[in-house]
Formats: structure tokens, sequence, C-alpha cells
């Protein structure tokens, strides 16, 4: 049975997911249960923001310019991931609408260039985004810490239930089956989550953490289905995209 690394794998995640520079190297053999910490980082994300949004709070700018906080904390999350979120889902909404060829699709997806549909992408990704936000930051700055785990799952389904598109990458480095700590792991971050859901909104809120599991799970699969396979770009879109989904989802539900 292989040892685990739990220090080192949550070192490489955050090193990865985030611009905190950690001293975590990756093991020669590539195994590595990274994935198991993606929703931990994406609760460290999350508490950023609504740090952010209590501070916004306190000064009254929450309520005299509620869009523009959330735009603040969009940016405040895009830094602190380098933009790499932002990279993949221009990537592939390149890839995904630029050709009718799946081996054509990787290729472009590989380009250091960002086309129309990258653009467009990333555009209306955000709007969606700070919209949600914005309609609710007055009143329920703690959904952000939760849309944020439930976005960084996706990225953890995408590792764990898909299959590589490409033998070498971002995205096959941290992929493979899960052991079973890192499942419990996982079951204890995403299950704290959709307990506050339960626990602050009710039927309401057990149906939205019921939807952003589904959405977690669904949305890189449908991806992957388009490249013939999981790639960095997928779960870095993937991230956003179920993020966006679940702020709009609170936004009109709650």
């Amino acid at each position: 049975m292989a040892r685990q690394h739990p220090i080192r794998d949550a070192g490489l995640a955050l090193s990865l997911l985030t611009a905190i520079p950690t001293r975590a190297k990756w093991p020669e053999d590539g195994q590595t249960q990274v994935a198991a910490w993606f929703p931990a980082v994406g609760g460290l994300l999350g508490m950023v923001g609504y740090g952010l949004a209590k501070l916004a709070e306190t000064t009254g700018a929450v309520h005299r310019a509620p869009y523009l906080v959330a735009a603040l904390i969009v940016v405040a999350w895009a830094l602190l991931t380098r933009i790499l979120h932002w990279d993949g889902l221009a990537d592939v909404a390149d890839g995904y609408w630029g050709s009718h060829d799946q081996t054509r699709r990787l290729e472009i997806m590989s380009d250091s260039h960002t086309g129309a549909f990258g653009a467009t992408a990333v555009a209306l990704v955000a709007l969606v985004e700070v919209a949600a936000m914005g309609s609710f930051l007055a009143d329920h700055q703690f959904l952000i810490l939760l849309a944020a785990v439930f976005a960084r799952f996706s990225a953890t389904a995408a590792a764990w239930f898909g299959t590589p598109a490409r033998p070498g990458g971002l995205g096959r480095s941290v992929m493979g089956r899960p052991t079973a700590s890192s499942v419990c792991l996982v079951v204890v971050v995403v299950g704290l989550a959709v307990l506050a859901l339960f626990l602050g909104y009710g039927i309401a809120g057990a149906a939205l953490a019921a939807c952003g599991l589904v959405v977690a799970l669904g949305v890189p699969h449908m991806l992957a289905l388009r490249f013939g396979g999981v790639t960095g770009d997928v779960m870095g879109a993937s991230v956003l995209i179920t993020e966006a989904l679940l702020l709009a989802g609170f936004a009109l539900v709650l």
C-alpha cells in the first residue's frame, strides 16, 4: 500500500490552485492525492471572499455599492488563483466551439491565444458571478464561501471520475483513483457545506446543495465529452461554470 503524504498533498493543492507559494514538491512517481484537497482550498478562497464582504459591510459599502463589492471579490479570487481558472475557461470555450474535430479541439485549447469564443465566455461568466453575488451580498455573505467549496469539488470530480484527454499535462498530474482517506476528506469538507446550507436555509438550502453536487459532478463530465477526456483547462472551466451556476441559484432561490 502506498504511503500517504497529506501535508505534501495539501501544499501541492494550495500552490496549484492559488498564488500562495509552498515548499511542497511533486513526487517523482507522480502518485499524489492532491485533488482531495481542492474543496478545502476552495474553502480558504471562500473565506477570503467572505472576509472582504464582511469588511465591506462594516464600512457600509456592501449596501451602497453591492455589485462593485462583488466585482472586487471576483477580481480578488482571480488574482489569488493566478487567473488560472479563467484561462482554462477561455481555452475550453475556444476549443468547444472552435471545431467539429476532437483532435483539433485539443489543439485549439493548447493555443496560448484567446479567441472570440474564449473572450465571450469569460465576460459572460464574470457577469453572472458579479450580478448574482451582488444581489445577495448584503444579507447572505456566507454563501460566497459555500459556492467556492462546491466549485472546487467539480475539479475533484473531474480528477477522480474522468479520464485524461492527453498522456501528459496539468490535468493528468492530479488524476487517479482516490484512497479511502481522500474520500473521507472530501466528504467532510463538502458535507459541511451541504449541512450549512440545510441549517441556514432549510429545504431550499438542501435543494440547492443537491443541485450544487449534481452540477459539480455533471459539468466536468459534459465538457470532457467534447474533448475526449479531462484536461487542466477542463478542470478550471468546470470550477468557474459550477461557481457561476451556484451563485445564480443562490440569488434566484434564497
